[in-house]
């Protein structure tokens, strides 16, 4: 079979083939070795923590395996020119695996027919970058860019909106832009968790918007923005590199608050003029209690969690599947790499914990319009689109009366402006 002849179709799920699983590796296989590139970690855990402000810092890992630990490199994309000398490694606009084992020798991926899918391999897709809002030009894990998928895993309130609609119909219909909750169309394998915020999976404001029992931690490695490959390094490994320019609101923590409680008084054009009740507000899922100054939760103090999980190949659905949510298994009310793998998921490396403070998080200072559930003057993750729910102050209907809005409107302050020295 020639080379551009080989093209992976068995990931679009057209193949009909049968499942025949690996031998189960040991708890301890760890095959990958994941390193945090930036922001360096304290040396010394008794040391201050690293400061970070809400947005534009770097997030990046390499994932590494040596050469007597891979089989070697998998095509998953062929872009049907024929490569001379036999030379098949991915480039960008192509993808690539990690091949770890392969009981019968045969790359599944790369053939047609009914063949079994028993590799054990970690898939990547070479991407210069995703940008919220742009459609994204280069391929990346197929079924990764589902709108259905990518909506259930929206949480109701807060963080990066990776919807957005030619329409304006607020954020409804999904933009294939490679920048989603869950796990990353670049970098499936790749687990990013944080105790913090939109990380946390909540029950719906109607049910008290509360952490879920068992815990659960949504997947964030997907709102990389790059991801690129070594075919070799100085020292004889193999590895693939994701950066995360940190968005805005997604290490924050959530507030959301109702400023119109017990009964309502109706002005007459139908907007609330006063309500006799107290505001309150429930921060990140807590108890219901007064409202507090909005500047009072600038600051987070969080928890990061990265690994890296082997995929799973469905045979019911023909497609390859991916780690989006981890619950916690244990009952210990963390969410980590040991869960995923009480979960059934093959943890491939070893856990990378990484906590800092997050300052800057409030961005509605001064007094604002409140309306249809969120503040005019909050702020979005995108400057470039205004008016979208996104952002780490809401309010919402929290005592059951009817209503969280209160017809006060005032100037949004302006930003910041001259020469501020970072905290130490």
């Amino acid at each position: 079979m020639r080379p551009y002849l080989v093209v992976v179709l068995a990931l679009v799920g057209v193949l009909a083939t049968p499942h025949v699983a690996a031998a189960p590796a040991p708890s301890s296989y760890r095959p990958i070795s994941l390193e945090q590139l930036s922001p360096l970690a304290p040396v010394n855990p008794s040391s201050s923590l690293p400061i970070q402000f809400r947005a534009g810092w770097p997030l990046i890992f390499r994932a590494s395996v040596k050469d007597k630990d891979m089989l070697g490199i998998g095509r998953v994309y062929d872009t049907g020119t024929q490569e001379p000398e036999g030379w098949t490694f991915p480039e960008v606009g192509q993808g690539g695996a990690i091949v770890l084992k392969d009981p019968d020798h045969i790359w599944s991926f790369g053939l047609f027919g009914p063949v079994p899918r028993d590799e054990l391999f970690i898939d990547f897709y070479p991407d210069p970058g995703d940008v919220s809002e742009r459609t994204d030009s280069e391929p990346g894990a197929l079924g990764s860019g589902d709108g259905a998928r990518r909506m259930a895993l929206r949480p109701e309130f807060g963080g990066p909106l990776p919807y957005s609609s030619i329409e304006g119909d607020w954020g409804i219909v999904p933009v294939a832009d490679g920048v989603q909750f869950g796990a990353d169309d670049d970098f499936p394998g790749l687990v990013l968790l944080s105790n913090v915020g939109v990380g946390v999976v909540m029950t719906s404001l109607f049910e008290g918007w509360h952490p879920v029992s068992p815990r659960t931690a949504r997947n964030l490695a997907g709102f990389n923005t790059s991801v690129g490959y070594e075919l070799t390094d100085k020292l004889g490994r193999t590895s693939i590199t994701s950066m995360l320019v940190v968005p805005r609101f997604l290490f924050s923590r959530i507030r959301v608050v109702d400023p119109c409680t017990g009964h309502v008084n109706v002005g007459p054009i139908g907007f609330a003029e006063s309500c006799d009740g107290p505001a309150l507000e429930r921060v990140d899922g807590g108890p219901l209690q007064p409202e507090a100054p909005a500047s009072q939760y600038d600051e987070s103090l969080a928890t990061i969690r990265a690994f890296v999980v082997a995929p799973k190949w469905n045979p019911v659905t023909g497609q390859v599947e991916y780690l989006d949510q981890v619950v916690d298994m244990s009952g210990d009310g963390e969410v980590t790499a040991a869960d995923a793998q009480l979960m059934g998921w093959q943890v491939l490396s070893n856990e990378v914990v990484f906590s800092f403070r997050q300052i800057g998080s409030n961005v509605t200072y001064g007094r604002f319009l409140r309306y249809s559930g969120f503040s005019l003057c909050m702020g979005t993750n995108r400057p470039d689109i205004s008016g979208l729910p996104a952002g780490a102050n809401f309010t919402a209907d929290l005592d059951g009366n009817g209503t969280s809005t209160i017809g006060s409107v005032s100037v949004c302050p302006l930003g910041g402006s001259g020469v501020t020295r970072p905290p130490r």
